[in-house]
């Protein structure tokens, strides 16, 4: 197509918008409406196109399995708040834990029972450490700090039973579809390998572990009254800043058989879907090459009912229960949005003729070995001013995956530049969802815990950028 370059205009007029005004959503709208403009250059072509490209992708399987997971499973979350788990994991807590290092061991410890959902792990973990934080007299911005370094880069890098997953390798499915290679690999064996290239978060696992005995400086005295961030209204991880009042009497079984089942269902499942596909002779291969977003969909369906049936036996009314699930969805909507327009956003980008722009002008310019570290540097950036990390990543991954193909480098390393830039801003954003739920839970001053985590993260984020730059060289074909 000789006009090729007209389908870059899209995404960056997108990435330009959200950064100006903060708003990630109206700017993919703008961006989609452009796009459709382009395609169909009529009066009401624009709209047409951007109807017809939305409804595809809520009636794409793939999609819409993604997109009914990440609300169910917002849902189920809404349902463990309040069965009264985490309150009871809090109580047995609060009778054993008697130091500072005691309560950041457990804050690591619980990573088992709280690695499902990013917003879970803070809002779960946050809950069940907050009072043994204020009784041992640690800084609320410290804590908040290795409570938001302990969420998003540990739960990305969890290959099954997360709501990372399917994103991501709907993200990919995506990235392949554009760069016409979606028949040579599967989405999810990309991201597998991507995982141990995910620079950034584990380098940052790492330096927030050793800031338990090793600190650049000394916060200042925790606060006595709380100082709860402002809600900027930007991207949440599916979760309500303050603690849903329990329904039943506290038992930590309401915690953990839900999250069980979760886990054991998605393995089995994993397992199941794939055991009959040809050459899938082995647990791992049957796992590897398996219907991801159909197991983990029917499993979270599943366990589900499961919970509910527990909880049922516990006088927690049906109709209640049902409420909550669709309260508990309802809380996601902003991510399903960003999902149901970026999507789209990059369906239009390839039809414009992405492809062959990124093979006319990047495969014998740009040089191979700097693909992974500006796509890191520009995930990070667009997350740092946008707010969203999820909305970054679908943004670039289509853009990503067909740049890896034209310059001859490694996909999954491209993957992983982009999801792993994505959690940097997660982390590090003063208007992303996360720092600010983080903040939020225990009370933190927000200004206060985003300056005390900065030289943790922006350190990290350096040394990644060098082991991406050396993995250029390295992972180049």
């Amino acid at each position: 197509m000789n006009n090729a370059w007209l389908s870059i205009l899209p995404p960056i007029i997108t990435i330009t918008v959200a950064i100006w005004t903060k708003k990630i959503i109206p700017s993919l709208l703008i961006g989609l409406l452009i796009g459709g403009y382009l395609l169909t250059p009529t009066i009401a072509g624009g709209f047409e196109t951007t109807v017809d490209q939305i409804v595809k992708t809520l009636t794409d399987p793939g999609s819409l399995q993604v997109l009914l997971f990440l609300y169910l499973f917002s849902g189920l979350i809404a349902l463990i708040k309040k069965s009264g788990g985490i309150k009871a994991f809090s109580d047995i807590a609060d009778k054993h834990i008697k130091s500072e290092r005691g309560v950041f061991y457990l804050l690591w410890a619980l990573i088992p029972v709280t690695f499902i959902d990013c917003g879970f792990r803070v809002v779960g973990a946050g809950s069940i450490t907050r009072s043994l934080t204020e009784k041992n007299k640690i800084a609320k911005e410290r804590m908040a700090f290795m409570l938001n370094n302990t969420a998003s880069p540990v739960v990305e890098l969890v290959p099954i039973a997360t709501t990372f997953v399917g994103f991501n390798i709907a993200n990919i499915a995506i990235g392949l579809k554009a760069a016409g290679t979606a028949g040579k690999y599967s989405a999810y064996s990309i991201w597998l390998k991507a995982i141990p290239l995910e620079f950034f978060s584990l380098v940052l696992i790492i330096v927030t572990f050793l800031s338990i005995f090793y600190q650049f400086k000394k916060p200042g005295h925790t606060q006595t009254e709380p100082s709860p961030a402002k809600n900027n209204g930007k991207m949440k991880m599916d979760m309500d800043m303050e603690d849903a009042k329990p329904i039943l009497k506290p038992h930590v079984v309401n915690l953990i058989i839900p999250l069980l089942s979760v886990i054991t269902l998605s393995i089995f499942f994993f397992w199941f879907f794939g055991k009959d596909k040809p050459g899938n002779n082995t647990f791992i291969s049957a796992l590897t090459n398996t219907e991801p977003n159909r197991a983990m969909l029917v499993a979270l369906f599943i366990s589900i009912l499961l919970s509910a049936g527990l909880y049922f036996f516990q006088k927690y009314n049906l109709k209640k229960m049902t409420a909550d699930i669709i309260s508990g969805g309802n809380e996601i909507m902003t991510t399903l949005a960003i999902l149901t327009l970026a999507w789209p956003l990059a369906s239009v980008s390839q039809a414009l003729g992405l492809n062959d722009f990124i093979q006319q002008h990047f495969a014998s310019t740009l040089p191979a070995w700097s693909t992974a570290i500006s796509l890191f540097i520009l995930s990070s950036a667009v997350t740092y001013f946008t707010g969203s990390g999820w909305g970054a990543a679908s943004l670039l991954m289509p853009l990503a995956i067909p740049l890896a193909v034209s310059v001859g480098i490694s996909i999954p390393l491209c993957a992983a530049a982009v999801i792993t830039g994505g959690t940097f801003g997660d982390v590090t954003s003063p208007v992303a969802g996360m720092t600010n739920m983080a903040s939020n839970i225990v009370h933190a001053d927000h200004a206060k815990y985003l300056k005390y985590a900065a030289p943790y993260n922006f350190l990290s984020a350096g040394i990644a950028a060098v082991l991406f730059l050396i993995a250029g060289f390295i992972y180049h074909r």
